[in-house]
């Protein structure tokens, strides 16, 4: 990581905190030593090592399963999008009514199920299987 006069930090990253939260950055970085919000942050954000569990799904047919599973919650999420665009370019062209807008609702709460219910059904398969045994490091 260079320096500022070697090379300038010119992106900006936001996000939004509670009051509470912001109350507990201010303690540890004052516990800390830190002056500087931004190196606080970046030196929390890339030192910190990140440890992720990783499942190991030996059977095929399961695997099969799971990955038609998530096309098929792909496939809805276009479907779904493609409802969201056709009702608000109806409702900017104010050609929706009453009857076609509930209609587009109905559309969508039923493709929410469906996306949902598919999830549940990866979750359910991938549950029952034990995770690796060695754990997965991602470094800076």
């Amino acid at each position: 990581m260079g320096t500022y006069k070697k090379e300038p930090r010119c992106i900006w990253h936001h996000f939004r905190v509670t009051k509470k939260e912001e109350i507990q950055i201010r303690r540890d970085m004052a516990n800390a030593d830190y002056l500087s919000m931004s190196k606080y942050f970046r030196d929390m954000i890339l030192k910190r090592k990140v440890t992720l569990e990783k499942v190991q799904i030996t059977d095929r047919t399961t695997r099969n399963q799971i990955n038609d599973l998530s096309a098929k919650i792909e496939r809805i999420g276009v479907n779904y999008n493609q409802a969201v665009r056709a009702l608000h370019g109806a409702l900017n062209a104010k050609v929706v009514k009453g009857k076609a807008a509930a209609y587009y609702l109905s559309l969508l709460a039923s493709l929410s199920d469906e996306i949902i219910k598919r999830q549940e059904e990866i979750i359910d398969r991938v549950s029952g299987m034990a995770p690796c045994p060695d754990n997965i490091e991602v470094q800076p």
